[in-house]
Order: structure tokens, then C-alpha cells, then sequence
């Protein structure tokens, strides 16, 4: 005979770049083994295969290798939450090690953060189109998980460096005119050379599209045992809520 079958809950939820709701279900026991195993040994390329792994079992209708950061960040957050519950513990301090007076302290805090009242900030006046001239514009794509770890990951390179990888790989399409041009369709070189051709004023237009995209973030306010300071941190990505 056989052992019972566990039937596993299911829920549903808002992403912000998929139309209408998505089902997902809380992760196992195995799965909570294989995040934990991933983060204690600390290697970022396993965290994310991992994570990638997880947000595939439990959610359904959706592609997890083209799924932007802050869905991504948004469905981790809401299957932790129905897993082992909606309230996390958080280790916080101050940035850099220097309380708001910049004095140095090395103070940290457990805090309780309740995760399902945290939900994608979005800034009205953003748009994933970019108008350069008037004939020429271009439309933009999200940066992925794969993404940000590619960066994370390019330890040489500079905020400036980073920044343009991004802007060339969440190009999407470029317009000119009544032409459209597929990123896909042309070399790295070709991208980091129209990238390299904006002039201030366009470059600007780029860094306020990554500014004002949706972010999953959630300010918190203790009191530092060590040195008794209020502080005021913001808490975001998937480091912050989860590792």
C-alpha cells in the first residue's frame, strides 16, 4: 500500500509584466533544503540556479529566464510567504558601518519585516519607450535575474561599465523613422556603438528608465543596540529579503 499524497495549496497572483493573475503554490520541504544548501555555500551561480529552479516548480504560465528582477523578487517573496509564513526576520545595519551622524559602528539588529503588505513600487511617469530625436527612439526590456548576476558577477568593471552592459542588453528595439531595427539581429560591437553615439541629454533618458522602473523595496526603522542611533534603511532584491 502506499503512502497519502499531500494535496499542496494554490494561489494566485499579480505580476507586472504577465496579464492577469498566475498561479503558484507554496515551495516543499525539498525545495527550502535546496535554497538553504544554495545560500549557505554561498556560490551566486548556484543561488541563482536555484532560485530559477524554485520559481519554475511553483509557478505556472510564466518564463523564468526572461522574467524581469522585480517580478521575479515579487514571486520568490509571495511562495516564501505562503511556505514558512508572511513574517521574516532580517538582519539590518548601518550602511558602510557609520550611524547617521558618520560614526563608525558595527551594530546590527534583528528586525520582523511582514512581506505580504510589500508590493512593487510603480513610478507613474515611467515608460519602456525612449524618444532620442524626433525620427529615432527605442524601446527597452526589463533586466533579468541572469542579468544582474552577469554584473554582479564582472567584478572589474566599474558603475559606469555596468550600466552600459545593462542599457545594451535591455535594448529591445530601436526605431527610426517608420524602420525597425531587432537587437537580436545585430552584434554586441554594433549595440555598445549606438550606445557609445548618445549624446548627455539621451544617455540621461536611459538611466531615468532603470531609476524609475518598478522596484520591490520597503523602508524599515530600528534603533542600533550598540550605539542607540535611529536609522532609517531600505530594504531591496533578493539579497535584502532572502539571503
Amino acid at each position: 500500500m502506499s503512502l497519502p499524497k499531500i494535496d499542496t495549496p494554490l494561489f494566485e497572483m499579480n505580476l507586472i509584466s504577465i496579464d492577469g493573475p498566475v498561479t503558484y503554490r507554496p515551495f516543499l520541504v525539498k525545495e527550502e533544503k535546496l535554497m538553504l544548501m544554495a545560500i549557505e555555500g554561498g556560490d551566486n551561480t548556484e543561488i541563482l540556479k536555484t532560485t530559477k529552479q524554485i520559481i519554475n516548480n511553483c509557478v505556472t504560465g510564466i518564463d523564468v529566464e526572461n522574467l524581469p528582477i522585480f517580478d521575479l523578487t515579487f514571486a520568490l517573496l509571495k511562495i516564501r510567504s505562503k511556505s514558512v509564513g508572511e513574517v521574516i526576520e532580517v538582519v539590518v545595519g548601518h550602511p558602510e558601518q557609520k550611524n547617521r551622524l558618520g560614526d563608525e559602528c558595527t551594530g546590527t539588529q534583528k528586525i520582523s519585516v511582514d512581506v505580504s503588505k510589500i508590493t512593487p513600487t510603480i513610478n507613474d511617469t515611467h515608460t519602456k519607450f525612449i524618444r532620442l530625436t524626433d525620427s529615432i527612439s527605442v524601446e527597452m526590456t526589463y533586466p533579468t535575474l541572469d542579468l544582474f548576476s552577469k554584473m554582479g558577477l564582472a567584478t572589474d568593471t566599474g558603475q559606469v561599465e555596468d550600466l552600459f552592459m545593462m542599457m545594451t542588453d535591455c535594448i529591445d528595439k530601436i526605431y527610426s523613422g517608420d524602420e525597425i531595427f531587432e537587437t537580436q539581429d545585430y552584434s554586441k560591437k554594433e549595440l555598445n556603438d549606438f550606445v557609445g553615439s548618445l549624446t548627455t541629454e539621451q544617455f540621461e533618458k536611459f538611466k531615468n528608465f532603470f531609476n524609475t522602473m518598478p522596484s520591490l523595496i520597503h523602508e524599515v526603522e530600528y534603533t542600533c543596540p550598540k550605539c542607540g542611533q535611529d536609522e532609517k534603511i531600505t530594504l531591496s532584491g533578493l539579497a535584502d529579503f532572502f539571503l
